[in-house]
């Protein structure tokens, strides 16, 4: 079944943009890499809702939250030198930097949206929690 390798890249492509998120990455990276993210959860929300495939999928997904929780996500040093070069990058208030951080965030906090209602919380990527806690929370004002 196709859903399940989209549901990983999925997953994939929002751990990778909320690591830039977190490393302070206002870039083009983090939101692309969010918008993936968030566009194949929305058509993976699409299919549980249609008639024809919706409880099909919907039983495979529930059992993949059931089954497979997320593993943590090594830290790798070549991964702490990108978070250095995020954090210089990020001390630029550009108005330009700042939206698209804020665009960003708005995108995390819509796939996760995505994945509460598809009852796939316990797959996502804990630094996923992380940049949701971050951005809600945390936000600067």
């Amino acid at each position: 079944m196709s859903d399940l390798p989209r549901l990983a890249r999925a997953l994939e492509y929002l751990d990778m943009a909320s690591a830039l998120y977190l490393a302070g990455g206002a870039d083009h990276s983090a939101q692309l890499l969010a918008a993936a993210g968030e566009r194949l959860l929305g058509d993976l929300a699409r299919l549980i809702q249609s008639p024809e495939h919706g409880p099909e999928v919907q039983q495979l997904l529930a059992r993949v939250a059931q089954h497979h929780p997320n593993p943590p996500v090594p830290d790798v040093p070549s991964h702490a030198q990108s978070k250095q070069l995020q954090a210089m990058l990020s001390r630029q208030d550009s108005p330009e930097s700042t939206a698209l951080r804020q665009a960003t965030s708005a995108l995390l906090r819509a796939s996760w949206y995505l994945l509460e209602t598809m009852g796939l919380e316990p797959l996502a990527p804990s630094r996923l929690h992380q940049a949701i806690e971050k951005s809600t929370i945390y936000a600067e004002l």
